[in-house]
Formats: C-alpha cells, sequence, structure tokens
C-alpha cells in the first residue's frame, strides 16, 4: 500500500488545486459555477493518482553502453552461449515498466521502445513478463519458452494489447536479423541488471 501514497497525495493535490485554481477564474469574473470546480478538480485528482498508480512499479534504468549496444545489434553471443534479445514496441503503455526475468531471474525492466539483451547458456529457458503497480493488476502476465543452442540469437517483440477486463502482452519472436537490425537501431538499450544463466 506504501507505494501508492505517492499517488495518492499527488492526486488530492491536483484535485485541490484544479478546484481552487478554477473556483478563482470563475469568481474572477462574477459568474456562479456551482459545484463545477470542485467536480472537475475531482476528476482531474482521480485521473492523476490512477496515472501515478500504474506508474507505481516503474523504476529507473541504466542505459547500457555504446559498445554493449553494438556487440548486441552485431549479433555477436559469447562463445559457447547463445544470445537473448527483448523488445517492447507500442503506444499503449509505454511510459509503464514491464519487468523481464528468464526463468525466474529478474534481468531488467523495459518500457516502449526500448530493449535489452542477456547472455543464456544452451538449453530450455522460460521468459517472463510482467508489470509492477497497479498496471500489473490490469495486465496478465506472459511466459515464453524457448530452446537456444550456441551462437543462436532468440528475439522477442512484446506488445501491450488491449482488452475488455484485462490487457495483455503479445509476444512474437523475431526470426529475421534485418528485420530485428532495423528495429533496435534507433531505440534504447537497457543494460541487463543480471545474466539469465552462470
Amino acid at each position: 500500500m506504501s507505494k501508492y501514497i505517492p499517488a495518492i497525495v499527488v492526486g488530492f493535490l491536483a484535485a485541490v488545486l484544479v478546484s481552487f485554481g478554477l473556483g478563482a477564474f470563475v469568481a474572477a469574473y462574477g459568474a456562479d459555477a456551482g459545484y463545477l470546480p470542485s467536480f472537475l478538480g475531482l476528476m482531474v485528482g482521480v485521473f492523476a493518482a490512477y496515472i501515478m498508480a500504474n506508474l507505481a512499479g516503474t523504476r529507473r534504468a541504466k542505459a547500457a553502453t555504446p559498445e554493449q549496444k553494438q556487440a548486441v545489434l552485431d549479433f555477436r553471443p559469447e562463445p559457447g552461449q547463445a544470445l537473448l534479445i527483448i523488445f517492447r514496441e507500442g503506444f499503449v503503455g509505454k511510459a509503464v515498466g514491464m519487468d523481464l526475468s528468464v526463468n525466474d531471474r529478474f534481468i531488467a525492466q523495459i518500457k516502449s521502445p526500448r530493449f535489452t539483451a542477456v547472455s543464456v547458456a544452451p538449453g530450455g529457458h522460460k521468459v517472463s513478463m510482467a508489470f509492477g503497480g497497479l498496471a500489473g493488476k490490469q495486465n496478465k502476465p506472459t511466459v515464453e519458452g524457448f530452446i537456444a543452442k550456441p551462437g543462436d540469437v532468440v528475439a522477442f517483440r512484446a506488445v501491450m494489447q488491449m482488452g475488455a477486463l484485462k490487457n495483455r502482452i503479445v509476444v512474437e519472436r523475431i526470426e529475421s536479423r534485418e528485420t530485428l537490425s532495423l528495429r533496435l537501431k534507433p531505440m534504447t538499450m537497457i543494460a541487463p541488471e543480471a545474466q539469465a544463466s552462470v
């Protein structure tokens, strides 16, 4: 609950500022707005709190160095390893950080459009994608399995899709390195916090 306190405070302040500001503006012209300033202030406050609560699980991520990004764009896995690349596209929920885990081990959080990459050992793996904060309650997490061989480049594209009751994360595997390179070049790469395997 404590992570939502800033969202509640921001919503309350927005409601107060809009209510008093609009009330003062209307009063300056000698008009009687009735409950309109309070109602609009409440709506703005609720909306601001909702947005902030959705962002409650988002944290500041560290960008990769140009050298790290270039190594990924050159598709050079470490010797005996495979390279796993995960990137986000799309406008829906782009400011909300998506938590990425490989084999239940957190590796990075990315917004849209961003990507990250890690080395993985040969064998079977699972990638988990989920949101934190209030956004986590509105979006179904997803798990994607894959098998990697030494020297493989495995790439997944994640897009958030709106649903009637819950949003979902749509995942697509990208096989073409040319397509992958064109999509990743303009994006910021987020440095992974941990390698998926040791």
